[in-house]
């Protein structure tokens, strides 16, 4: 099995989480000793999750939160409900 770039982006959450099957993680890992920009990618994307993490959970501005839910539903029609 071989892993590509685009492959390695669909695989991506499952591999930072450490939900990836080992054999998949082996060969995404060989692609990233392979491939420098998938690397940079990956550890980019671990570090955002790191930062994120330490946000604080403030709640939004009640305009924000009302403009931003008026959003998601014309956007998302049928999705929004579960949610609220």
């Amino acid at each position: 099995m071989t892993i590509d770039c685009g492959k390695l982006a669909d695989l991506l959450f499952d591999f930072v989480s450490g939900e990836l099957p080992d054999d998949q993680r082996e060969v995404l890992e060989a692609h990233l000793k392979a491939c420098r920009p998938c690397y940079v990618h990956v550890e980019t994307y671990r570090v955002t999750i790191t930062l994120t993490r330490k946000l604080p959970c403030d709640r939004l501005p009640p305009e924000f939160e009302r403009r931003l839910r008026d959003l998601l539903i014309r956007e998302c029609p049928g999705q929004m409900g579960a949610a609220e």
